[in-house]
C-alpha cells in the first residue's frame, strides 16, 4: 500500500494590480482559497513582504510583494501552471505580473539573499533572472516590462527564509475580532505562539487579548507568531504589538476578492442551475 507524498512549494507573486485598481494581496488570497476549494492542495498562509521603497522603483502603492506556501501532492510543473494560469486570468490588464515558484530542489539561502538585497537596494531584471537560474527557481513573467519577477522572486525567498513579513491570510484569522483570549486564538487559528513581547513568555490560556479589527501575526521561525504587550489602561488586557499593517493606514492587500470562476466552478454552477430548474417545473 502506497501513500501520496506531499511537498511544500513557495509561490511568490507581485505586480498584478494597476493604478486603476486590483490588489495583489486580494488576488493571492483568492488563489489560496481556490487551491483549497478545488482540492489542489492546502494553503499554509499568505504573507506580505516589504521591499525597498524608492522613487526608482515603479509601484502602485507601498512596495511590497506577496508569498503563499502550498502543501500538495502535485508536482512542480502542475503547481507552476496552476499559479500562472490563475494570475494570468485575474491580474489587471495593465499590470506587469511576475510569478516565482520555489521547491525543495531550490537553493533557498541563495534566493533569501536576493530577497534581503531587494529590501536594501534596487535590483534589476537581470538580477532576478540570474538568481532564479542559479537558485533553481521557476520564474515567469506575464507582463511586457517583466518587472514583476523581481518582487515575486524576493517574496518567495523571504517567505522561504521564515523570518520576514506578516500574514494577511491564515486559517481562522478572519474569524478573530474584538475581545478574546490567548487560548481561543490558538484554537481558532493556526497561530500557536502568543507571546509577551517584553518577556518572551507564552500568554496563559485565559489571558484577555483585544484583537481589534484583526490580527497581523508575524512570520517568525517559519511559523506565525503573535506578539502582545500589556495595555497601559488595563494591566489584565493584552494588545497585539502589530495592531495595524507595517507602515500604518489601511492595508491594500487585505480584504475580500472575488475571483473569476474557474471552468470547474462554471460547470458546477450550470449543473446546479439546471437541477433547480427541473425541480421547480
Amino acid at each position: 500500500m502506497t501513500s501520496s507524498v506531499h511537498e511544500r512549494f513557495v509561490i511568490g507573486i507581485d505586480d498584478t494590480d494597476s493604478a486603476k485598481g486590483g490588489g495583489t494581496g486580494r488576488l493571492v488570497r483568492a488563489l489560496a482559497a481556490r487551491i483549497e476549494d478545488e482540492g489542489f492542495g492546502t494553503s499554509l498562509g499568505v504573507t506580505r513582504h516589504r521591499l525597498l521603497d524608492s522613487t526608482k522603483i515603479a509601484k502602485t502603492g507601498r512596495n511590497s510583494a506577496l508569498a503563499l506556501v502550498v502543501e500538495t501532492e502535485r508536482g512542480l510543473d502542475e503547481v507552476e501552471d496552476y499559479a500562472v494560469a490563475f494570475v494570468r486570468a485575474e491580474a489587471e490588464r495593465q499590470a506587469d505580473p511576475g510569478v516565482a515558484v520555489l521547491s525543495r530542489h531550490s537553493d533557498m539561502p541563495h534566493i533569501l539573499a536576493f530577497g534581503r538585497r531587494s529590501q536594501q537596494e534596487v535590483m534589476k531584471l537581470l538580477d532576478s533572472e540570474r538568481f532564479a537560474s542559479e537558485g533553481n527557481v521557476r520564474l515567469r513573467s506575464l507582463g511586457n516590462k517583466q518587472h514583476g519577477t523581481i518582487g515575486a522572486l524576493a517574496a518567495a525567498g523571504l517567505r522561504a527564509g521564515g523570518g520576514d513579513g506578516h500574514y494577511i491570510a491564515l486559517r481562522g484569522l478572519d474569524d478573530v475580532r474584538g475581545l478574546t483570549t490567548a487560548g481561543k486564538i490558538r484554537v481558532a487559528t493556526a497561530i500557536e505562539k502568543v507571546l509577551d513581547e517584553a518577556t518572551g513568555e507564552e500568554l496563559d490560556r485565559d489571558d484577555a487579548v483585544d484583537a481589534g479589527e484583526g490580527l497581523w501575526p508575524r512570520l517568525d521561525g517559519g511559523e506565525p507568531l503573535l506578539l502582545t504587550a500589556r495595555s497601559e489602561d488595563d494591566r489584565k488586557l493584552w494588545l497585539p504589538v502589530d495592531r495595524t499593517p507595517p507602515g500604518g493606514g489601511p492595508d491594500p492587500h487585505r480584504g475580500p476578492y472575488r475571483a473569476k470562476p474557474s471552468s470547474t466552478h462554471r460547470w458546477l454552477h450550470g449543473a446546479l442551475s439546471l437541477v433547480r430548474a427541473l425541480t421547480h417545473r
